[in-house]
């Protein structure tokens, strides 16, 4: 699901945050008399390329900088936005520990709609601990400071989580992007300084981006092609690769030079983060979320069925939209497939995207020459990207207050 949609890395120091990383600042700070404001920064990133929305790192990273904070009643967090792909900072209401990202819509159970608590800010400046508070989506991109701002005034221990990123095992237990906060009684000795918890993430930032270009070699593992009993090729592409909190948003290889008749399989190489193939053919981009509006309150945001369904055949002849449909992860239980294949019919160079994250470059192109003639190599890199819709967000920010990281429709 989108939980695991949507930017990030811990093959070598993925217990180190809660445990006390390298290079932290540990001494405890002198008694505080007063509130005092904290910096969380949310998700992370690494190998930053330059895409058509800006810089965006290949590698994403779910995870909450820092994961576990200390501060008093009174005190203030703030959360920012810290990679390209969006997340959520949500206190999930009393009596709860998860909150779904997407969920089924009550009067069309065909239809998958994105959980209002997810998608927009609810609650006040205030939190107790009685009610729910959530940022709704938080991009980079959005109007103003892509932040949001708690002020805590009661003491306790408050879990939190994002909902795109996180997701709950049949025994209860939640699991993925998750954080929480403990609320000293005004005035208390605090563990930590601003000062100290911001220079404690931002080392633990560094490391992990360290641990992302460590797992490069495994995300690009790729199953050599194969000769087909009449002649013809058949080459495999990994879609993505997830590594605990870091999760690879690119093609690998992205671009190849095949023969007509020749086949590509795409295989599902992420266990968590969902993804798509489509080939456009020079048709508009679709639009991530379809808003419907409602008669009070928000719009309904629910996915498009058209990033969501299978289209096209299984021979590509240049033209037509062809798609593998919302292709899961691997240890995700949604139905879906894993894997995707198209012969190519007819010469050209033709661009492919993940309908979920060609914002931040996953993407890829396929040459493809006539019968016959001298055959290039498959490229590990990825060519131009997809380019971004002119009318980018302006729909959207009317109805979210911020960038979905792709346009909405209305109906």
């Amino acid at each position: 699901m989108l939980r695991k949609i949507t930017l990030v890395v811990f093959a070598i120091l993925l217990a180190a945050f809660s445990t006390g990383r390298v290079g932290t600042v540990s001494a405890a700070p002198a008694h505080q008399a007063g509130p005092q404001t904290f910096t969380i920064m949310v998700g992370g990133q690494a190998e930053l390329e330059q895409t058509d929305m800006g810089m965006a790192g290949a590698w994403q990273i779910m995870h909450f900088y820092p994961d576990k904070i200390t501060i008093n009643e009174g005190d203030t967090i703030v959360w920012k936005i810290n990679s390209a792909e969006f997340h959520e900072v949500i206190f999930p209401p009393p009596g709860q520990t998860y909150v779904p990202f997407i969920m089924p819509d009550a009067a069309n159970p065909q239809q998958v709609d994105i959980n209002p608590l997810a998608a927009f800010p609810t609650g006040g400046a205030n939190y107790d601990g009685t009610a729910a508070a959530s940022s709704g989506l938080l991009a980079m991109g959005a109007p103003g400071a892509p932040q949001y701002k708690l002020t805590f005034t009661k003491a306790g221990t408050y879990n939190y989580l994002c909902a795109t990123h996180s997701s709950q095992l049949p025994n209860g237990q939640v699991v993925g992007m998750t954080a929480s906060v403990t609320v000293q009684a005004a005035g208390s000795t605090l563990p930590k300084t601003p000062a100290q918890v911001t220079a404690d993430a931002q080392a633990a930032m560094s490391a992990d981006a360290q641990a992302a270009s460590a797992a490069d070699a495994n995300a690009k593992k790729v199953t050599p092609a194969e000769t087909m009993s009449d002649g013809t090729m058949k080459y495999h592409v990994n879609i993505g690769y997830d590594q605990g909190a870091l999760s690879y948003m690119r093609f690998s290889p992205g671009d190849f030079t095949v023969h007509v008749g020749d086949t590509i399989e795409w295989t599902q190489a992420s266990t968590e983060t969902p993804h798509t193939v489509t080939l456009l053919s020079g048709a508009p981009d679709p639009e991530l979320t379809v808003a419907q509006p409602q008669a009070s309150g928000p719009p309904k945001l629910f996915l498009n069925p058209a990033i969501l369904a299978p289209a096209g055949g299984t021979s590509y002849a240049g033209s037509g939209v062809f798609n593998s449909g919302f292709m899961p992860g691997t240890q995700d239980p949604t139905p879906g497939p894993r894997t995707y294949s198209l012969t190519f019919m007819q010469p050209g160079t033709y661009e492919y995207i993940c309908s979920l994250h060609d914002s931040m470059g996953m993407s890829g192109h396929i040459t493809v020459l006539s019968a016959g003639s001298t055959p290039g190599m498959p490229s590990t890199g990825n060519a131009d990207r997809h380019p971004w819709a002119a009318a980018l967000g302006a729909l959207t920010l009317l109805v979210v207050g911020l960038s979905l990281r792709r346009k909405v429709r209305y109906i």
